[in-house]
């Protein structure tokens, strides 16, 4: 579009074209622009204007009148008066109302100033209504009328559930009017001229909480009734809006009001009521709102006019008129808020090109060339103004200056003159623009028109003279200051045409249909959204951009690393990042720091301020001192600098320094740790006396664990094989053998079979046990020969069956199992195998075969009873070998379940007493009877079914059949000539009569085959039997009223159709009705055609025959919800009929038209702004939008949103998750759909980690596993893990945690892959192995889960470190105590030497041996087995002065240790 050329053309036409303008104007400007600037907006509408002077408005402040111009020349010669006229024409200030608590309160309604309601002031009280009898109150009137106009109005704190009476009015026990509430709804009872209607209840669920205070307000007007919950919703409607059955009719005698409880002393209200208010008349909603918040809702124009009562809810978009509750924003049923000839100074700017502002009348020339002046407060904010345009209702100035104010606190500067001469500004036509904020004057032309005239400021048009720096705004810093405005002051001189002495005075004023003022926020171009109803405006900053403040002027307090620079048509100039690692709130800008202060795009000179989390530096990048950063740790973490804590006693010279990265203490030679608190490998004993920090283990590695060096950091004990002893682990132990590096246990068990041999203990250097007699082996696990089965009380004998048994065989050692005959099993051989039966020792095979026939044995077997040789067989065979038939049956066969087949000879035709025979299976048969079961019968005779007195004679016809043979089974016989039929040949066939006995044949019918149906007649007369409509012998005529005989006509001849049935409709859809319609009541004929008539015009010629169906049609492409009519003809060749007509409509289409959805950036985590276009109603009414999703996840839809608005913001996703979502639009008839639109919602701070699962892997090392967490909201980068402990019990101060593990990596929850490179790194390590841990002690952990929006710390979760081997047990203390006993007492070590929980002790006693020179050559008897918390033992029956050697074994779940032992000796005899 060329816009320059459209200005010119059509500058002077009405406004909405100069709107058009406008964006055209502007876009072609800015289109380029790489910042971020909000749209145009007309920023005067609804602002504050003055004139001076101030009453220089018509019909103030008395009404008057004023002439009317139009564009025509004639209105301006003569006058068409209209009025001006500003009174309200309804109410202009609230009404008065009855306090319904100012009598008295009743018998136990109390007084309350302390819980009022939250507006309520110093001095007001509330009232308390109990749960008790008579617990009520009447309003100081008892004539409230209920009826007509009315509102009531009440602050409720209900206390109790369940239906509570707010109000009722009775009169003679009837119930007139009451208002009831409860915690799920309320309740209007009412009174028509009807009589009482039901209930109208309103469900008001989760607004009228308990224990809460709320406002309820209910207004009436004739029969609409409306409900209000603290004051109006957000749309400014009601709370809900009914119509009544009919108007509420009150009746004043005998009536009663009663307050808090229902007049038969139920549904008593129990809480507190404050300020119930009784209107006798209809408040408006904003009067509703003013009683619930007690400000009257503030509207531009002329604000104190209100609404009548019939039409209480300002429209919504045009605030002049008034409209009822419950109806549509659109509807026509509206009223004017303010007179029809009301033109307020409101109306100059309240975007409304309908209304006019009507200056005063200028009763005289001089009046009219000093003229007035406008004034519009842009009052929230300065803007950039592009555009000023004033369109006129009356002939326009012939001079016009407009001003601005750049602040509220600036003098007003000129911005531009227009003027017919501009010489009466002292400045040339059209003058030249030097600089980008010159002002000159522009000629306005001679040929304005006489009404309907425009003024237009346009900053950056290039016409006439052009404006330096208009096509290159943001680069040109004083045309920018140039359009900056808060205020902008508008004076008229004198005006066009209106001079004239002729011209009536009354034209002289200045009437103004709109001032648009078109600009935007100053948003310093990075917001391009602005919210312009907040004081001051908001500029919504663009996320990337960094910057904060109204104006966006600003940069953040972490984005300094540049100064702050504007946006424009090239480059956004976003505010930079200081890199503070997340340990700063704030940086500045040092100039000085700044390598290249003048480019935006390369250096920095940001100065992170008051690092904190133990940092320091420019950047916050290093630690203190005493403190360091772990190698590869994420410089960003909140404790990414760790104290060094080094342990003093292992580093050099008790340094507690470290190294910043890595935080490695300075370790003594042989000690080891980052902090220097444990002996390297192979050393033990940390002390701070010994310069080297521990002492060598010395450990065997052919009996450590792995070939281990290291040893006990405490006691110095190596890590033995389980099999291997030794403080060195340098000797197997007892029991064991062959001390090896290779083997696993270090030593091999011995093994000694504890049946075979004497004890457990062997050789251990070539592991002999010691046998016992009549056992061999090594192991002393065989026995000897003939003998086997090794047991605790020795070997078993084979006694193995002499028959069975190949002779000079002996029995297996282990199972005893005897080596058997060919045909023998058993492990004895004494049993035959299966297919063998009579064991015999003389037979070399031990047993005779089966020999069974497989055609006659169950199965196919060939196995027998192993004693006697039967074999088994099937049910209908016999013999020892299953190979013969039993008696009644034949044919012996191996497929044959039962073997042989029964004979199944027919009883009525078998000589009884006679069997088949077992070959051929023939039955011997009774006369007159053949076949292999007898079962039929011979010729002459035929044997009926289900007949029981055998075969019966055929009784042919001697004339009429051929022979006297019949059908064996039917008895038919065999008929002679071709007219005859019957069982015996004597009956005449269809077609022909009168059968001749003599001859044995009949006569031909000759029937017209025209007339009848098949040509036949009665079997005796002959008369054909005839169609329908058809008459005489041989049916050759048609009866009266037919005509048209015809062969191809079942009803032989035609009559005229009649009582055709109107068609069927269904509808279909918005384009398809399907009819239906069935043949006429009487069709008379035996073709029928249909023709089918749409409103009149026939659309569908078809016909049909007999048989008649029912006729089906689509009828198609049809009009979306129209009416059709139908009716159906049909029709013979000998007349017609016409069904009556039929209506049907068609039902609404599916919309049709772009439905187009779009979000609104930024997108959140958890929610996202939408909007699409509306569609046209022209396939049927909108009935409701659907907003839904669906997500990789979940495919089945997800509904958000239904109903009619065209934006919404959804609220309920799930943060970092991929949605498609789309909006349909629907009518009854169907839903047309946008295209998908995929949303991807932001990444939010994971949410729900699980505490990690600890399970014990050994005494020293724990195993820790954990998942994601339940709501990870974004990628995972990275898990750390926590750890505290060993916990002691009792100790309320926990000890200090630490990390112990971390892992980065990049784990996506979303379950598809978009991208090959998407998951190019590996999730992180949700486990670990945490090791060198206190044996049997408790630990907590805890995981730390970062992804790129924050980070989560999941519960502590502890865990045990398993039982430990015990390391240490102190020898006893042995006392005397007599002659023959002894004291034994011990005490518990400490914990890191029992390394478990005690289960107990053993008190042995040590004695020498010398029986086995394998076993030790000390032995130890247990004497007693102590129970955990027993730590003493008295030891009797010893020898007197004797010296006896005890010790201790402790034991826990793992393992036990034995003391050195302690040495007593009991006291003398005698003593």
């Amino acid at each position: 579009m060329n816009c320059l050329a459209l200005h010119r053309r059509v500058g002077l036409l009405f406004y909405k074209v100069e709107t058009l303008l406008l964006a055209c104007y502007i876009f072609t400007s800015l289109v380029s622009s790489q910042g971020h600037f909000p749209r145009l907006e007309s920023i005067a509408a609804f602002k504050n204007v003055t004139t001076v002077p101030s009453q220089a408005t018509c019909g103030q402040p008395a009404r008057n009148t004023f002439c009317l111009s139009t564009a025509n020349v004639e209105s301006i010669r003569s006058c068409t008066q209209q009025f001006c006229i500003q009174e309200c024409p309804y109410r202009s200030s609230s009404p008065s109302f009855t306090n319904l608590f100012s009598a008295g309160l009743g018998t136990c309604v109390t007084k309350d100033k302390n819980d009022l309601h939250p507006s309520s002031s110093n001095i007001s009280t509330s009232f308390i209504f109990w749960n008790q009898v008579d617990c009520f109150t009447t309003p100081p009137s008892q004539n409230l009328r209920f009826s007509g106009s009315f509102t009531l109005a009440v602050w409720l704190k209900p206390e109790q559930e369940g239906v509570m009476t707010i109000i009722e009015k009775t009169t003679n026990g009837q119930i007139i009017f009451k208002l009831t509430i409860s915690e799920r709804e309320t309740g209007l009872h009412y009174r028509s001229a009807n009589g009482l209607q039901p209930p109208l209840k309103i469900m008001t669920l989760g607004r009228i909480p308990l224990k809460k205070w709320i406002h309820l307000a209910l207004q009436v007007h004739n029969n609409r009734v409306s409900f209000f919950i603290n004051g109006l919703e957000e749309d400014n409607t009601a709370f809900d809006a009914f119509l009544l059955i009919g108007p509420i009719l009150d009746a004043l005698p005998n009536a009663v009001v009663r307050i808090g409880q229902s007049m038969n002393d139920s549904e008593q209200f129990v809480g507190r009521m404050q300020d119930y208010r009784f209107y006798q008349t209809a408040l408006t909603n904003r009067e509703i709102l003013e009683v619930f918040s007690g400000n009257l809702p503030h509207l531009h124009s002329q604000t104190k006019c209100r609404c009548p009562g019939s039409h209480p809810r300002v429209h919504p978009l045009v605030q002049r008129y008034c409209i009822p509750n419950g109806a549509d924003d659109t509807t026509n049923d509206r009223v004017l808020r303010l007179s029809h000839d009301a033109h307020p100074l409101d109306y100059i700017n309240d975007n409304d090109i309908g209304t006019s502002w009507i200056s005063s009348v200028f009763t005289t020339l001089t009046e009219l060339d000093k003229g007035m002046t406008i004034t519009v407060d842009l009052q929230n904010g300065q803007y950039q103004v592009f555009y000023v345009i004033l369109q006129f209702l009356s002939p326009q100035p012939e001079a016009v200056k407009i001003q601005r104010k750049k602040r509220r606190d600036s003098e007003w500067e000129d911005w531009q003159y227009f003027a017919r001469n501009c010489s009466i500004f002292g400045m040339v036509n059209n003058g030249l623009l030097e600089k980008p904020d010159s002002v000159n004057c522009l000629q306005l032309p001679d040929n304005v028109p006489y009404s309907r005239g425009n003024v237009t400021f346009s900053i950056l048009t290039p016409e006439p003279n052009p404006r330096i720096g208009y096509n290159d705004f943001y680069n040109t810093p004083s045309l920018q200051e140039f359009v900056k405005a808060t205020h902008i002051r508008i004076h008229l001189q004198g005006q066009y045409y209106t001079s004239r002495p002729s011209v009536d005075f009354r034209h002289r004023y200045y009437g103004v249909d709109e001032i648009t003022v078109s600009g935007r926020c100053n948003c310093h171009g990075h917001a391009d959204q602005c919210d312009t109803s907040l004081d001051p405006y908001q500029c919504f900053c663009h996320e990337e951009s960094h910057t904060e403040g109204n104006k966006c002027d600003r940069c953040m307090s972490l984005f300094n690393e540049k100064p702050f620079h504007q946006g424009d048509q090239v480059h956004s100039y976003n505010c930079k990042p200081c890199q503070c690692y997340n340990h700063a709130t704030s940086c500045h800008y040092n100039n000085s720091l700044d390598p290249f202060p003048e480019d935006h795009f390369r250096g920095g000179g940001g100065v992170c301020d008051n690092c904190q989390h133990n940092t320091t530096g420019r950047n916050c990048e290093l630690c203190k001192n005493f403190f360091y950063r772990e190698l590869g740790a994420n410089i960003s973490a909140a404790d990414v600098c760790k104290p060094c804590d080094c342990y003093e006693p292992g580093t050099i010279n008790g340094s507690l320094l470290c190294d910043r990265i890595g935080g490695q203490c300075s370790c003594k030679r042989h000690v080891s740790g980052r902090q220097c608190n444990q002996c390297r490998d192979g050393f033990y004993n940390l002390r701070q006396s010994d310069p080297d920090g521990c002492s060598p283990c010395n450990c065997n590695t052919s009996g450590t664990v792995d070939g281990d060096i290291t040893c006990h950091q405490n006691s110095g004990q190596c890590k033995c094989k389980p099999n291997v002893i030794g403080p060195r682990c340098d000797r197997c132990n007892f029991g064991f053998k062959l001390l090896h590096s290779s083997s696993l246990g270090g030593c091999e068990p011995c093994q000694c079979n504890i049946n075979g041999s004497t004890n457990q203990f062997c050789n251990p250097f070539t592991g002999q046990c010691n046998c016992k007699e009549q056992v061999k082996g090594l192991q002393c696990d065989t026995c000897v020969d003939n003998l086997y089965g090794l047991k605790r009380d020795g070997c078993n004998s084979c006694n193995c069956n002499l028959a069975g048994t190949v002779p000079k065989t002996v029995c297996d050692a282990k199972t005893g199992q005897c080596v058997c005959k060919p045909n023998v099993g058993g492990q004895r051989c004494d049993v035959c195998v299966d297919g063998y039966h009579s064991l015999q020792q003389r037979n070399s095979l031990g047993c005779l075969p089966c020999n069974c026939n497989k055609a006659g044995t169950v199965d196919g077997s060939l196995v027998c009873e192993k004693s006697t040789g039967q074999c088994p067989c099937k049910a209908n065979v016999t013999g020892l070998w299953c190979n013969q038939c039993v008696p009644q049956t034949y044919n012996l066969t191996f497929s044959n379940l039962q073997g042989c087949q029964a004979c199944d000879c027919d009883p009525t035709g078998t000589v009884e007493g006679t069997v088949c025979n077992q070959s051929s299976g023939q039955c011997i048969c009774l006369p007159n009877r053949q076949g292999r079961r007898c079962d039929q019968c011979r010729p002459g005779f035929y044997l009926p079914p289900l007949n029981t007195f055998g075969c019966l004679p055929c009784d042919c016809h001697m004339t009429g059949s051929v022979h006297q043979i019949c059908n064996d089974v039917i008895g038919q016989c065999i008929c002679q000539d071709i007219s005859v039929t019957g069982h015996r040949c004597d009956q005449c066939k269809q077609l022909y009569f009168g059968f001749n006995p003599g001859t044995g044949s009949c006569q031909l019918c000759h029937c017209d085959p025209t007339g009848t149906f098949n040509g036949t007649c009665h079997s005796i007369t002959g008369q054909c039997f005839c169609k329908l409509f058809v008459t005489g012998l041989k049916c050759d005529n048609c009866i009266p009223n037919a005509s048209h005989f015809d062969a191809n006509n079942p009803l032989g001849c035609t009559k005229t159709p009649s009582q055709q049935p109107p068609p069927l409709g269904q509808v279909l859809s918005s384009a398809i009705i399907s009819l239906s319609w069935s043949p006429p009541d009487s069709p008379n004929s035996h073709l029928l055609t249909y023709g089918l008539y749409r409103d009149g015009k026939k659309i569908k010629l078809t016909q049909d025959q007999l048989p008649f169906g029912i006729q089906n049609y689509n009828d198609t492409s049809l009009s979306p919800y129209t009416m059709y009519s139908y009716y159906i003809e049909a029709s013979n060749v000998h007349g017609s009929t016409r069904s009556t007509t039929v209506s049907y409509r068609t039902k609404a289409g599916i919309p049709t038209g772009n439905l187009h959805l779009e979000y609104s950036s930024p997108v959140g985590p958890r929610s996202v702004s939408f909007n699409w276009t509306t569609l046209s109603n022209l396939s049927g009414p909108i009935e409701r939008y659907i907003l839904a999703s669906t997500s990789l996840t979940d495919s089945e839809p997800h509904d958000h949103y239904e109903g009619l608005q065209t934006s919404v913001t959804v609220t309920d996703l799930v943060p970092f998750t991929k949605y498609n979502f789309s909006v349909q639009a629907c009518t009854s008839g169907g839903c047309a759909e946008s295209l998908p639109l995929t949303v991807v919602t932001a990444q939010a701070p994971p949410d729900g980690q699980n505490p990690p699962t600890v399970q014990n892997f050994s005494s020293t090392d724990l195993y820790v596993e954990w998942s994601p967490p339940l709501e990870p909201n974004g990628i995972i980068i990275r898990y750390e893990l926590y750890m505290r402990g060993p916990l002691k019990s009792g100790d309320s101060n926990p000890p200090l945690e630490k990390r112990v593990f971390h892992h980065s990596g990049w784990f996506n929850p979303r379950p598809v892959i978009e991208s090959a490179n998407e998951n190019a790194l590996t999730p992180p390590q949700t486990n670990t192995t945490v090791t060198d841990l206190e044996p049997y002690s408790t630990y907590e952990f805890r995981v730390y889960a970062v992804n790129m929006a924050g980070s989560t710390y999941s519960e502590w979760a502890a865990g045990k470190t398993a039982e430990g081997a015990p390391v240490f047990m102190p020898p006893p203390s042995v006392f005397p105590l007599s002659s023959s006993s002894l004291n034994v007492s011990w005490k518990k070590p400490n914990d890191n030497e029992t390394r478990g929980e005690v289960i107990g002790y053993n008190i042995n006693i040590i004695e020498e041996q010398s029986t086995n020179k394998f076993a030790p050559p000390v032995l130890s008897q247990v004497l007693y087995r102590a129970s955990a918390h027993v730590q003493s033992y008295t030891v009797t029956g010893l020898r007197p002065y004797g010296s006896y050697n005890f010790t201790i074994t402790l034991c826990n779940l793992i393992d036990c240790v034995t003391s050195e032992p302690g040495t007593g000796r009991t006291l003398a005899a005698g003593k």
